[in-house]
């Protein structure tokens, strides 16, 4: 339905006029809601993370500098996620002195931590050196 843009609303209103009556249709549009938004959570992370590997892969052809390491758990589901680019890595090779481990605490949709690796330059601006979503806070994880 939302892949070819109809609102659930009219799908509803549809089926409705179909099935000739709302107490034939034996749920409500509440349900319809209810039944889409935990369709659209179980396959979100597998959608979204076929997106961003593909994402990183066009980066990695563009830059022979890009690095990505990922991890995938026994039921193919991404867990981890680090990542670097070429300017981030000339970046730190020239103001690395200082390296900052930021870990925003699961601030976004999949309540992972998301690990910034910042730093600074002559400047005092922030530079970025690289980028990491990880599923938990533990030593194994970090290594």
């Amino acid at each position: 339905m939302t892949r070819v843009s109809i609102r659930p609303c009219h799908t509803y209103e549809y089926m409705v006029e179909q099935a000739a009556g709302y107490s034939i249709m034996g749920f409500t549009i509440k349900d319809l809601y209810n039944k889409l938004d935990q369709q659209r959570r179980t396959s979100r992370f597998e959608s979204d993370s076929e997106g961003a590997l593909s994402y990183m892969r066009a980066l990695a052809a563009k830059d022979p500098h890009f690095i990505c390491r990922f991890t995938i758990d026994l039921e193919d589901r991404l867990v981890d996620i680090f990542w670097r680019d070429g300017n981030s890595f000339v970046d730190y090779q020239c103001c690395g002195n200082v390296l900052i481990f930021d870990s925003t605490y699961k601030t976004n949709v999949y309540n992972m931590p998301l690990v910034l690796f910042v730093g600074t330059n002559n400047y005092r601006g922030s530079l970025i050196f690289g980028a990491a979503l990880i599923s938990d806070e533990t030593a194994e994880t970090y290594t």
